[in-house]
């Protein structure tokens, strides 16, 4: 919407029309503590030739995977998209569809979130999927919802340290006013131990979150830990990386078949582009048991009064269309538009397809992890195995130092881990997609490599200059 500013003779006739005196008399109820009494501290107004010229210089000041080698992970990564992708979910009647998810849905967008929801079934192994919600961490506190509501009486909710820092501090967020006790387990292996989960569980254990691969990269014996939490009568919520499952057990198969209760993902990796963060894509999916817990719209296929084959809004579970008090979830919108981009990636690829991209990330990150950890400047953080991604741990313990080095040299060198773990404040996360190539895996290696001569170069010098 452009701005418009008002004259003062408007502002005088808007102010008449409501029965207040001045600007001032309409905002007097915003307390003295919350309003500014100065003015804003703008630059001088520009011609739109200089502000168009000052943009750019800004935009400029953006780095990202177009223009630099990108390590980067932790929830986020720089995956191929084929064309097709954009070529379908570029079209009008996805593109520009508005609430596509009303009761006069059109027929089209009703079948592309009936055909997101059974992909994502036979990529999870689960019963039913909604079709769709914001986001991996929103998705993953819906499912945390989803267990206490379906285990009433029990108000405990088990989460590793190696779940996604910011999942946990989202689910944490949706629970800060229930009477809900949130444990976090450590895992300074890099993975969670089975002997503190079973240690841990109880009675009063609703649900058990676990990432696989986790958020170093490493992965967890998700067979036990979904058998312990069973066990214990508590429901197992997987957190997944849909490309992983190319190589790696399907949730719904974790434990021979006793599987995972419910699935969370970030679906971006399937079809969607790094943006600055976001918009994503929250996928959840359940066994049927569940299904009236489930938040968001599922979408069913049936037959018209002709016998033609049709879709419609089987269940929407929210508070705009069930009384308040039954709403599951005050989810009001689902992510259609990028549900839509993983159903044409995923039909894309096919099984076939998605096992060799999850194959070249795991080739490509094991030859990575393998050449970083013979330089002098790094070593492994953790002795388990990996996917995708893996922690690393600055020997000169200086992980700043090294982004802004990789940065001026074209590399946008990975995560670094302390701003969510103290301990691990010496460590950067790496990521390598399918996307990297040899060639830059070698000179990411080389660029190392270097600057640990240089380092020792510098070293030498300052020894000599200190002798005299």
């Amino acid at each position: 919407m452009p701005y418009l500013y008002n004259t003062p003779d408007e502002t005088r006739e808007m102010l008449d029309a409501i029965g207040v005196g001045s600007i001032e008399d309409l905002l007097a109820m915003v307390p003295a503590d919350f309003r500014l009494r100065r003015a804003l501290d703008l630059p001088p107004a520009m011609g739109e030739m200089e502000l168009d010229q000052h943009m750019q210089m800004l935009a400029g000041q953006n780095h990202d995977a177009s223009d630099k080698v990108c390590f980067l992970g932790g929830g986020a990564y720089d995956h191929f998209i084929p064309a097709v992708v954009d070529a379908i979910g570029g079209r009008g009647e996805f593109y520009t569809s508005y609430t596509p998810y009303q009761a006069e849905v059109a027929q089209g967008n009703l079948q592309a979130m009936f055909e997101y929801q059974s992909l994502v079934c036979r990529l999870t192994g689960m019963d039913i999927s909604n079709s769709s919600l914001y986001d991996g961490a929103s998705a993953a506190a819906e499912g945390v919802m989803m267990a206490l509501a379906s285990k009433p009486g029990r108000n405990r909710v088990l989460a590793p340290a190696s779940l996604h820092p910011e999942y946990r501090e989202t689910i944490e967020t949706y629970l800060a006013n229930l009477d809900v006790e949130v444990v976090t387990l450590p895992t300074p292996a890099g993975v969670l131990s089975i002997d503190e989960l079973r240690a841990a569980l109880n009675d009063q254990t609703a649900c058990v979150l676990l990432q696989q691969p986790n958020f170093f990269g490493c992965l967890e014996d998700a067979d036990a830990a979904t058998a312990a939490a069973h066990e214990a009568g508590a429901l197992l919520i997987s957190v997944f990386d849909p490309i992983s499952l190319g190589l790696l057990k399907r949730p719904g198969d974790y434990n021979a078949g006793d599987g995972a209760d419910i699935v969370v993902a970030e679906g971006h990796s399937l079809g969607s582009p790094l943006a600055m963060g976001g918009p994503y894509l929250g996928i959840l999916a359940c066994k049927e048991a569940l299904v009236r817990r489930m938040p968001g719209r599922i979408v069913g296929q049936t037959t018209d009064r002709r016998g033609k084959p049709c879709f419609v809004l089987t269940l929407q579970t929210r508070e705009q269309h069930i009384r308040r008090d039954k709403a599951t979830s005050n989810v009001c919108s689902n992510q259609a538009l990028f549900a839509l981009r993983a159903a044409v990636y995923l039909a894309q690829l096919g099984p076939q397809g998605l096992q060799e991209t999850a194959g070249l990330c795991l080739q490509k990150t094991r030859y990575l992890a393998d050449r970083l950890a013979t330089t002098e400047r790094f070593k492994p953080a953790f002795k388990v195995p990996v996917f995708k991604e893996f922690v690393l741990r600055d020997r000169e313990c200086d992980v700043d130092a090294f982004i802004a080095a990789a940065l001026d040299a074209g590399f946008l060198a990975g995560v670094p881990l302390g701003r969510w773990y103290p301990d691990l404040d010496d460590c950067l996360l790496i990521a390598v997609t399918e996307k990297r190539t040899k060639e830059e895996l070698d000179r990411f290696v080389a660029f190392v490599e270097a600057l640990a001569k240089d380092t020792e170069a510098a070293e030498l010098g300052e020894m000599a200059e200190s002798f005299g």
